[in-house]
């Protein structure tokens, strides 16, 4: 679950490749030694946060905001859409379901088009899903999607370099009736030629625009007046219980 093509950060991204891949330029990313959350962006509603694994020089990336949204199968619609996903799924050009399991497992491919001479990346992982029920008479649900990496369930593709470490997380967490806090967190090693210092200069951005598309894509009717018999909503059946008896 990684969005629209990378029209935006083509020239960038080979103007970097030219002046640094080539050069051996390091940066002053592999150095830093911090392990706690640093905030880097705080717009339009939406927090970025980054912390950074002095280990391996490859930066974890946080994005929350806090949607309106009163049908909460709308979200559970919206992770379905696989076709879609390009959509609001930064840096993610085309996403597929490989295998349910059972609804709540799921191994997916995320595929990723780069711009020349860069050769095209593929995630291969398993989703999990995992639903925490309300704390008492007013709380609220709670449901998260694990990101994992599965590089072995396919065999390789030398169309692309597959990601050798790659981690995520999704997690809605009503705050009531009609908010929802979202929260996207991804941290990954694209692999190749492409060094991590790189990788965090261009990922820092993808929790911002992932969960300011999502945002404005909710809203969109096709993804309304849905129900899943694999995932209950508490709040949402005692909310249309009480409407029915007032």
């Amino acid at each position: 679950m990684l969005a629209l093509t990378l029209r935006p950060v083509m020239f960038f991204f080979s103007f970097l490749l030219a002046t640094l891949l080539f050069s051996g330029t390091q940066s002053a990313f592999a150095d830093a030694t911090t392990a706690e959350w640093e905030l880097i962006a705080d717009r339009d509603g939406i927090i970025v946060h980054k912390k950074l694994d002095k280990d391996t020089g490859i930066a974890a990336f946080r994005g929350n905001t806090v949607i309106e949204e009163s049908d909460p199968y709308a979200f559970v619609a919206l992770m379905n859409d696989f076709n879609n996903y390009p959509r609001w799924l930064h840096f993610v050009s085309h996403a597929k379901e490989l295998e349910q399991v059972t609804p709540l497992e799921r191994y997916l491919r995320f595929q990723t088009l780069l711009p020349w001479p860069l050769k095209n990346r593929e995630a291969l992982l398993k989703a999990e899903v995992t639903q925490y029920l309300p704390e008492g008479e007013e709380g609220y649900d709670f449901v998260e999607i694990s990101l994992s990496n599965a590089p072995d369930y396919l065999p390789p593709n030398s169309d692309y370099i597959r990601f050798p470490y790659i981690e995520g997380v999704f997690s809605f967490k009503w705050l009531s009736a009609n908010e929802v806090s979202v929260t996207y967190e991804l941290q990954l090693d694209p692999g190749g030629y492409i060094r991590p210092w790189l990788a965090n200069i261009l990922l820092r951005d993808a929790p911002y625009f992932t969960l300011e598309r999502l945002r404005r894509l909710i809203k969109s009717p096709a993804y309304h007046g849905h129900t899943f018999d694999y995932i209950q909503f508490d709040h949402f059946a005692k909310d249309a219980e009480d409407a029915l008896s007032n």
